[in-house]
């Protein structure tokens, strides 16, 4: 191409064409200043920073509070147990183990009205496991009447019972124990004011536990099992071989408030427990016993056992207690108790064996002997074999004896000479289903007169 060419071309495209020509446009106006600091990209980059860390603290606080959570939830150990105790009776007689003195021939005349001086013992007629009664009849002692069935035979559910047991860090549990207990209600009477449903709260306390090599050491607070004996410990129906308490049991088998220490050495062969509680270690049924103190002064009470390598296990222990007497607030008036006990497990064989004894001085009144409070002295015995026949057979036998005398002012008096014994078959169906049945021939000795008052009764007991 020629470079007058060339030079014509540049010039055609300077020049507008015909009609084209270039419209002004008007200058573009700067944006006015505004009143607010405008940032900068660091301080925005550093405000993102900031809120970006906000959120990453607050979501490790959320994940810190998590594992938190989850520690205390590996630590803490929560238990559930219980059982369902259904059974059947049917006592002699009227139910009752008393009868009235009318004749006066148990030596109160002129001291307490013949209608009120009573013979037999008003816990002999049990029907469960709880030493309930059939029937409490005439007796003064003991008033509170849950089943009062007379002589009449009946289904029963005994119990729902519940266990809570809760393993709050090493060596430190919470334990509670709660019976439901379906009882009959009178919607008849004025008011509706029959007994009707209970619930009874038998366990509630705390308990730390220090183990070492040389020693064991237990610090119970709160309401716990009794020390005296041994028969406290397998009262509840799935552990217990029989369906019926002994007769001692009522001044053992207690369940008092207070502190216990117990101290285990020589590989736990050796055991020494001390308490302070607010009152006996008796059944909180039986009237010389309180949960909540009448007095400045507490009850102590103390167990020394010795456990020996004897077949599959011995051990022999010795128990008493002393302190204010319950339910009245006189400090000065006492009542003590102490007693032995035994049990061997060898080969298939089970035996077990306590003898205690006690008495609560009681105070006059006046010219009124045990008028101010109440006056009891007694002595008790029993002895019980059970042969594992079978892994799910085992018949047992026991033989009780209970001596007592129990004065309360004009108001009552009781005499008790009983001989009783009981024969009958525990039946394990499994892990979970326990069925027992046994007969009870109490026996009045002199110088009571003998009345009729056996028992037959069963328990189905269904545990998980």
């Amino acid at each position: 191409m020629s470079a007058a060419l060339l030079l014509a071309l540049l010039l055609a495209r300077e020049r507008p064409l015909p009609g084209t020509e270039a419209v002004e446009r008007p200058a573009t106006l700067a944006p006015a200043e505004s009143s607010e600091p405008v940032e900068t990209p660091e301080e925005q980059n550093r405000a993102a920073i900031e809120a970006l860390q906000s959120k990453v603290e607050e979501m490790q606080a959320q994940i810190d509070s998590l594992r938190a959570k989850q520690d205390w939830f590996m630590r803490t150990s929560v238990k559930l147990s219980g059982y369902l105790d259904f059974g059947f009776f049917w006592v002699q007689g009227n139910g009752s183990g008393v009868r009235r003195d009318l004749n006066g021939s148990l030596g109160f005349h002129g001291e307490v009205p013949d209608t009120w001086v009573l013979g037999g013992d008003p816990l002999s007629t049990a029907i469960n496991s709880r030493g309930d009664v059939a029937d409490v009849g005439d007796s003064r002692a003991i008033r509170f009447d849950p089943v009062h069935a007379g002589g009449h035979p009946s289904f029963i559910v005994n119990a729902l019972n519940l266990g809570l047991s809760i393993s709050l860090m090493e060596g430190l549990t919470l334990v509670g124990l709660l019976d439901f207990l379906p009882r009959d209600r009178d919607l008849s009477r004025p008011g509706g004011m029959s007994v009707g449903d209970l619930f009874d709260l038998k366990l509630a306390y705390a308990r730390y536990d220090v183990v070492r090599r040389k020693f064991a050491f237990s610090l119970f607070a709160g309401k716990y099992e009794s020390l005296l004996g041994l028969e406290y410990r397998t009262q509840e129906a799935p552990d217990r071989i029989t369906v019926t308490p002994s007769l001692l049991c009522r001044y053992t088998c207690g369940r008092p408030v207070g502190i216990e220490g117990r101290l285990e050495v020589l590989d736990r062969r050796l055991e020494l427990s001390l308490a302070l509680t607010n009152g006996t270690h008796q059944a909180d049924f039986f009237t010389f016993t309180n949960e909540t103190d009448f007095n400045r002064f507490k009850t102590v009470a103390g167990r020394l056992a010795l456990r020996l390598p004897v077949g599959t296990g011995l051990e022999v222990n010795v128990s008493g207690a002393v302190g204010p007497q319950d339910r009245q607030g006189d400090d000065g008036v006492l009542q003590w108790h102490y007693g032995a006990a035994a049990r061997l497990e060898i080969d298939d064989f089970f035996l077990q064996g306590e003898f205690v004894t006690g008495k609560a001085l009681g105070k006059d009144d006046g010219a009124r002997k045990c008028g101010a409070a109440p006056c009891l002295a007694y002595r008790s015995a029993y002895g019980l074999v059970a042969w594992r026949a079978t892994r799910l057979l085992q018949p047992y036998l026991r033989v009780d004896w209970r001596s007592a005398r129990h004065v309360s002012g004009a108001d009552f008096a009781y005499v008790s000479e009983i001989l009783r014994a009981t024969v009958g078959v525990r039946v394990e169906v499994g892990r979970y289903v326990v069925l027992k049945a046994e007969y009870v021939l109490n026996r009045e000795l002199a110088p009571l007169t003998e009345f009729p008052d056996d028992v037959f009764t069963t328990s189905l007991v269904v545990r998980y």
